[in-house]
């Protein structure tokens, strides 16, 4: 039954009908009427084994099956009053289905005429009154008093839960916070004004906006102090320590803080990208976070931020009417936030070495370009630009015979002993070649990094390179060099 009809059926409740029975009102029964039940005209006192409830109901009509549903509604209505519970903004979805239910099974049993008990309730006298077209009908019911304070007490404790669901969590920051715990406290702000948010309650926005305020207040004391900054390594080679900060707060350390680590990390294709990782400061407020390897060379950024989303995210999910103290929180804990530098070297730019990359038309055969142009003099240009120790070295297609590249390594050792120690070797040639509003050429090529004493190959890549120009010479000339300068790029950033 719905919790309105209720309310309405209190209002309308068991006191007045009593003050009819006994004032004589039109349809009720009077002592002169002839077998009428003693508890009509005067209900049972309670006492310490049951409680008792009369009630009736009619119907001006004379349908008696109207009149008892009349009737059961309000002894249901005298029980619940009984039972001392209140259906108001404040109960939860549990408690009036509990309620609701409830009211259901002691209808049924009053229905159903039966002997049996539920609950510890029945029905134990009916008494139907008619007087002209009118028909009365009294119902005497009895509870088990034990039933009837467990009944009482179970609905209380339901009824309970909203206030609990905001009270309980603000009690536990408030302990937290005194414990010195101030990040978990911050947590259980933050779940109360969720529950608040979410709730019935007429002053829930008053609460909730409370609580997150609390929660902004804990926020807004805590600092992310760097421990450590400015780390180096060289490329392919791990730093030698953690970037580390304190999460603190009134001098001390905060622990259980949750940390979003977002950092620089190369994806497969070898161009830069963010990664985020999530951390949590150990018992004394410290987070320590080890870098990947880095696999290109430059500067880089580490940033830490205290991460409020998991807390954060059922707010976001109620309405809006919250939105600028959740923007709130996320500017404190950005303010706060701690950005680490870090630089990434090669050790590639001091070792002595030598570039052998041939050049090809369409037919297979080789393009003179000369020792500084073509894809040779854009590795050449990349390379000296990033200082590395280079050197242009001639080549003829004899070098590039062999899949290990013996021919080119023995040229190498015997014309320039101990004077080279890593070649680059490759070829280029051109794929596409068409006239059309100028001149486009599209050339490919692949190339080598080879360690000149022992053979071994460090590093491998091939790429393409189109170029438009007015003359087939100037586009030619142009795909050859880009190529050259975006491998010797990457050679620079990668090379260990």
């Amino acid at each position: 039954m719905a919790a309105t009809r209720i309310t309405a059926l209190i209002a309308t409740g068991f006191a007045v009908l009593m003050a009819g029975f006994l004032t004589g009102c039109a349809g009720s029964p009077t002592a002169y009427d002839r077998d009428v039940p003693d508890w009509v005209l005067e209900p049972p006192r309670g006492d310490a084994a049951y409680e008792y409830f009369v009630a009736s109901g009619s119907s001006p009509s004379g349908d008696p099956a109207e009149a008892e549903n009349r009737a059961s509604g309000a002894i249901i209505d005298e029980i619940v009053r009984m039972l001392g519970v209140r259906v108001t903004s404040t109960t939860t979805a549990t408690a009036r289905a509990s309620l609701e239910q409830f009211e259901t099974d002691v209808e049924q049993q009053i229905m159903q005429r039966a002997d049996a008990r539920l609950a510890g309730f029945r029905v134990v006298d009916r008494f139907r009154h008619e007087r002209g077209t009118a028909v009365t009908v009294y119902l005497l019911g009895r509870y088990e008093r034990g039933a009837l304070d467990a009944e009482r007490e179970r609905l209380q404790t339901l009824f309970q839960e909203r206030e609990d669901a905001i009270a309980e969590p603000e009690r536990q920051a408030r302990r937290l916070e005194l414990a010195g715990d101030p990040f978990a406290a911050l947590g259980k702000y933050l779940e109360a004004a969720q529950a608040a948010a979410s709730s019935e309650l007429e002053n829930a926005e008053i609460r909730a906006e409370r609580n997150l305020n609390e929660a902004r207040r804990l926020l807004s004391a805590m600092q992310l102090v760097k421990r450590n900054d400015n780390l180096a390594t060289t490329v392919r080679n791990p730093f030698d320590e953690a970037f580390e900060l304190e999460v603190v707060a009134g001098g001390a350390g905060v622990p259980g803080a949750r940390v979003r680590v977002t950092y620089q990390e190369a994806r497969a294709d070898g161009r830069p990208g963010m990664r985020t990782r999530a951390a949590t400061s150990d018992d004394s407020g410290h987070v320590r976070f080890m870098h990947p390897v880095p696999r290109t060379v430059g500067s880089g950024t580490v940033t830490m931020v205290l991460d409020l989303d998991p807390y954060l995210a059922s707010l976001l999910e109620l309405e809006q009417g919250f939105q600028a103290q959740i923007d709130g929180l996320r500017r404190t804990a950005i303010q706060s936030q701690a950005t680490f530098r870090y630089q990434v070297a090669s050790a590639a730019h001091t070792v002595p070495t030598g570039i052998m990359v041939l050049d090809r038309d369409r037919a297979g055969n080789p393009v003179v370009t000369g020792p500084t142009g073509g894809t040779h003099g854009g590795i050449l240009e990349a390379l000296r630009r990033a200082e590395f120790a280079v050197r242009s070295l001639a080549i003829d297609e004899r070098h590039l015979a062999g899949a290990d590249h013996s021919d080119a390594l023995q040229v190498v050792r015997e014309e320039h002993p101990g004077e080279v120690e890593r070649l680059v070797l490759g070829e280029a040639r051109i794929e596409e070649f068409t006239e059309s509003d100028g001149v486009i050429v599209r050339v490919s090529g692949t190339i080598t990094v080879l360690d000149v004493e022992s053979g071994a190959v460090l590093h491998s890549s091939s790429a393409a390179q189109r170029s438009r120009a007015n003359s087939a010479e100037g586009a030619v000339a142009a795909a050859f060099r880009s190529l050259g300068e975006r491998f010797g790029e990457e050679l620079a950033a990668t090379l260990p």
